[in-house]
């Protein structure tokens, strides 16, 4: 425990050393803006201009509405429709999808009726749009947005649909077969009860990353290194159980004599299930095409600027979702959540089979550059290659050979070759010393790892930031604005380092999730720093600078708006894990809980 704190020691002194530096370095270039500030109204303005609006006394420049503007935000006719429209659909996508989707993975009752409301509110907000735009005129043409929100309602409606028929089939005395509720929980609950009987006999392990004392009740887990929780007479008992899911029963007394259909049963839950998540993207998309079509840019040609900035920003964006995700506790059963996979005998073989995140991360990256490859000139499809273009291509390289690289450390052959350090001649003498040596000598006290400890996507995510921050653009607000998504992402690979340092020093031991306390930090980061580039798109700064709006505008828009997702994700989980229990309490099932 000593190493581990004066590790941590270290690292908090590296990372006040590196604030000392950022904030004597702000200073210096407060002070010598101050003393480099021109006297002259006109020289000011001049330098408010090229500084991206840093004269933080200087008046916003926003433009007034009027019948004729060639864009909805700025047109004047029936606004309150627009806004009413805008603010709904907010609501619905940002608020009320989210509980109908951790209901839907708690499998929970409640879950339809939400879906509901859902429809509801999302139906009359298509009726407020739908009569603005018999009311204005087409100020952008064949946009996005509309289409999508179309194949968005045809989406919502089938897959209501399917749960109506879900939970009419579902028997209402059957149990409720949710995650949760799987033979891994089951083994845990079992486990705590033998823990709580035989004290004295069991070992309990803190997994918590918070820095609390391993004495606090409420950082002990079970400990799984001596004891399988499939034992003896237990084998029976914790037996995983085949439930019947939500159309079963439906689909034997209608169709009893195909018995194909089983396996469609399982197809169309799996499809239900997965089409949910799905959702959370495509309100992303939803949103960004909204934006885009209100304010009327990427218009022609700047369409695949706009492209770039929200798909890639996005990706960051969803990237910090999905590492809060798995700090908050989600895919546990993968093994994602910084916890002891569990094996093929607790979660299925399908889940047991499942590759590291790091490896999905990895692969994601590899992806990610070979495509880039062929697709950074598809705004210049015909024309000359530009310096912009070759720069984007080598960072698209970077990714693909990064990816490439933690996919070979991920890769378990590749790892049993690499093992094979000695020549033949050379292993045998080793084998031959080992025999005749007391066993003691050869005692492995080393702490046994169960977590990958892949750093290259931790690595292309640092060296992106870096390049990124002296990315050259046509304006200082740009360049500003990308300096600071490159040092929102550089500081995420750093606190996944953390992470594995973390790891190094205290490998988990649990299948509850051990929560270190730099992946949050990581999380926010990553989302941030996409919600930034999103906005550091040429058309966006240049709107910003004939507003003189300045870059700590984005900036913290983009944390104060991460910081508020961040909170509601965290309530998000929390109110799955109450659906939870609640769908465990109506069929009279235990769920693990550690007080």
């Amino acid at each position: 425990m000593a190493v581990s704190k004066r590790w941590l020691l270290a690292w908090a002194v590296v990372l006040a050393a590196c604030e000392i530096t950022l904030a004597t370095a702000h200073g210096d270039d407060d002070n010598d803006e101050h003393k480099a500030k021109p006297a002259a109204a006109g020289s000011d303005m001049a330098m408010g201009g090229d500084m991206g609006g840093m004269d933080h006394n200087a008046s916003l420049n926003i433009p007034g509405h009027s019948d004729d503007a060639d864009s909805y935000w700025r047109l004047s006719k029936a606004r309150w429709l627009i806004y009413g429209h805008i603010i709904l659909m907010m609501i619905d996508w940002i608020l009320i999808l989210p509980i109908s989707i951790m209901f839907a993975v708690a499998k929970s009752n409640l879950h339809i009726p939400v879906q509901f409301v859902f429809l509801a509110v999302n139906g009359f907000a298509i009726f407020l749009g739908t009569i603005y735009n018999a009311e204005t005129p087409d100020l952008y043409p064949a946009n996005a947005h509309h289409r999508m929100g179309w194949v968005a309602v045809a989406i919502l409606v089938a897959q209501t649909a399917v749960g109506v028929i879900f939970s009419v089939a579902k028997s209402k005395d059957a149990p409720t077969s949710n995650e949760e509720g799987s033979s891994l929980m089951a083994a845990a609950t079992m486990r705590y009860q033998r823990m709580q009987t035989h004290q004295r006999q069991g070992s309990w392990n803190s997994d918590s990353a918070h820095g609390g004392s391993d004495e606090s009740p409420s950082s002990r887990s079970p400990s799984i290194e001596e004891e399988s929780p499939y034992q003896d007479n237990e084998e029976e008992e914790l037996k995983p159980v085949e439930e019947e899911g939500r159309f079963e029963k439906l689909a034997k007394q209608y169709v009893p004599r195909f018995t194909i259909a089983q396996r469609w049963i399982a197809v169309a839950n799996v499809g239900y299930q997965i089409s949910q998540r799905l959702l959370l993207i495509w309100s992303f998309m939803l949103i960004a095409t909204g934006f885009t079509t209100y304010t009327g840019v990427f218009k022609g040609g700047h369409v695949f600027t706009g492209l770039a900035h929200v798909i890639k920003g996005g990706i960051f964006f969803f990237y910090g979702v999905f590492t809060l995700g798995r700090y908050l506790g989600c895919f546990a059963d993968l093994g994602w959540a910084w916890n002891t996979k569990p094996d093929a005998s607790m979660v299925g073989k399908f889940r047991a089979n499942i590759k590291s995140a790091e490896m999905v991360e990895s692969a994601l990256i590899f992806t990610y550059g070979f495509t880039n490859v062929w697709l950074e000139h598809l705004g210049g499809w015909g024309g000359a290659w530009h310096m912009g273009d070759l720069e984007h291509v080598s960072i698209a390289f970077w990714f693909l050979g990064g990816g490439l690289l933690g996919i070979l450390t991920e890769s378990e052959r590749i790892r049993a070759l690499l093992n094979n350090v000695f020549s033949d001649d050379t292993q045998i003498v080793i084998n031959r010393y080992e025999m005749a040596a007391p066993h003691a000598v050869f005692q492995d006290n080393t702490p046994k790892f169960r977590t990958t400890m892949n750093v290259f996507p931790a690595l292309v995510i640092f060296m992106l930031g870096i390049l990124m921050g002296s990315h050259h653009q046509e304006t200082m607000l740009g360049t500003m604005l990308h300096k600071q998504w490159g040092l929102l992402l550089s500081g995420a690979a750093v606190f996944r380092l953390g992470t594995f340092l973390i790891l190094y020093l205290k490998p988990p031991t649990s299948y509850l999730p051990s929560r270190p306390f730099t992946e949050p930090l990581a999380a926010f980061a990553l989302m941030a720093g996409g919600l930034v580039f999103i906005l550091s798109n040429s058309q966006t700064v240049d709107a910003f600078n004939e507003m003189n709006v300045d870059g700590m505008f984005a900036f913290t828009l983009a944390i104060g708006v991460t910081a508020l997702l961040m909170a509601y994700q965290t309530l998000m989980v929390a109110m799955k894990g109450w659906a939870v229990k609640r769908e465990a309490a109506r069929s009279n099932k235990q769920v693990f809980v550690v007080a």
